[in-house]
């Protein structure tokens, strides 16, 4: 899996599971939504700063988020 691609999986999955809406994730990491939906898309790769931010917004540490995007770079790409 691409790095952009494993970013805005991880980022998408733990927005979804902490009940987050974009709108609310931009506002707490002073961003916008279209940004953070472009993210998701794999568009664009936001910078460390936004990934602590995105961390700390999903109550975990920048080393615990990096781990679920490594994770999902060693996902097979088929299956």
């Amino acid at each position: 899996m691409e790095m952009n691609l494993a970013v805005a999986q991880a980022i998408k999955e733990l927005r979804k599971e902490k009940h987050i809406s974009q709108e609310k994730l931009a506002d707490a990491i002073d961003s916008h939504q279209v940004y953070i939906s472009e993210i998701e898309k794999g568009r664009k790769i936001p910078s460390i700063t936004i990934l602590y931010n995105m961390a700390r917004c999903f109550g975990l540490s920048l080393a615990e988020f990096a781990n679920i995007i490594e994770e999902n770079l060693n996902k097979p790409l088929c299956g």
